[in-house]
């Protein structure tokens, strides 16, 4: 069981009450707002549990100029609309990554290993969770659906 599955099950029995059209109106809309929390959260750079990334590790080669990458939040690219997309028809609503990004978010999402560079020896990236709903999250979609489905 994921931890989703409580929340998704009210969710579907309360959805079903809808026409076709307006649940995939609500859905788009829910993607949106979920989209735009992820990447606040991500700018912010805490986890869905509060808890903040473990930082980059400092460089370690000798003769290696100090840049300003180490004292940049991390994922700046990843957290902007092009990277991190967001959808929904009337079955589903997903956000996700896609194309490169996707790679590279699964690694630090699991805390997987991968070159840094072609030809480099693989690093060991710490885990940070990119994408997870926050129980303020779930609470809010679950008041959207409440509210889409008894205001009709």
């Amino acid at each position: 069981m994921n931890d989703f599955e409580p929340i998704e099950q009210l969710c579907r029995d309360l959805l079903l009450r809808t026409a076709a059209p307006e649940r995939a109106r609500l859905m788009r809309s829910i993607g949106r707002e979920i989209r735009k929390s992820q990447s606040d959260r991500i700018a912010a750079q805490h986890d869905p549990d509060g808890a903040a990334f473990t930082p980059r590790r400092p460089k370690t080669d000798r003769g290696v100029k100090k840049g300003k990458l180490r004292q940049q939040k991390m994922f700046r690219k990843l957290r902007m609309a092009k990277s991190l997309k967001a959808g929904g028809n009337a079955d589903e609503m997903w956000v996700g990554f896609g194309g490169r990004a996707s790679r590279i978010a699964s690694i630090h999402q699991a805390g997987l290993s991968d070159a840094p560079a072609p030809g480099q020896p693989k690093v060991r990236y710490a885990r940070r969770v990119l994408l997870g709903l926050t129980n303020n999250e779930q609470q809010w979609i679950l008041d959207s659906i409440i509210v889409c489905v008894f205001q009709r």
